[in-house]
């Protein structure tokens, strides 16, 4: 009985071994394919002078920062930050306005040879001292956040123009909202 049973073992086992690799390699195909997803667009990633990188996309205030400090562009540059910057008529920054500057603290850092001067500005109200108050104290939030940030107070100056040189119509609400902004002028130091 021993020698039945091992000729049968000679035949059944390739016989095993060809039906298990058939049912491997079905299995194989009756996997689904893993999906791709095409690369992220990265034209937004900037690399900075000093070896670090920054999330900048086109059309961005940091990213026509880093580009102009990029350029042989010698003359000074007016950056106006944008968007809602400021809670109402107050100096509580957004969190917009937060991270601009965290990027602002980025690019700074990477140009050590650009020094800025801050300039606060408010909607006009009947109170031109109030304003002018107001756009000081935020001009002066943006130098102690770039400060606290690493820039040196040596390259900052920050004052105020209160209601003056508005951007929008202080007669309507979304005109009144574009004025409560802080704008920054950028210099090359030689």
């Amino acid at each position: 009985m021993g020698v039945p049973m091992a000729r049968f073992a000679v035949f059944a086992l390739p016989l095993l071994l060809v039906v298990a690799l058939v049912m491997l390699i079905n299995s194989w195909s009756d996997t689904p394919a893993v999906e791709t997803t095409p690369p992220a667009d990265l034209s937004a990633v900037v690399a900075l002078p000093n070896g670090s990188v920054l999330t900048a996309p086109k059309g961005s205030v940091g990213r026509d920062m880093v580009d102009w400090l990029a350029s042989d562009d010698d003359t000074e540059r007016r950056f106006e930050l944008g968007g809602r910057e400021f809670d109402g008529r107050s100096i509580e920054p957004t969190m917009e306005s937060k991270v601009r500057i965290e990027r602002g603290v980025a690019i700074l850092k990477a140009n050590p040879k650009v020094s800025l001067e801050v300039i606060g500005y408010t909607a006009a109200t009947a109170d031109a001292a109030a304003d002018l108050k107001l756009g000081q104290a935020r001009a002066d939030w943006v130098v102690n956040a770039l400060h606290d940030g690493g820039i040196a107070s040596s390259r900052m100056t920050a004052h105020s123009r209160g209601g003056a040189d508005p951007i929008g119509d202080n007669a309507t609400a979304e005109g009144r909202a574009k004025n409560e902004r802080v704008a920054m002028i950028l210099r090359h130091q030689h």
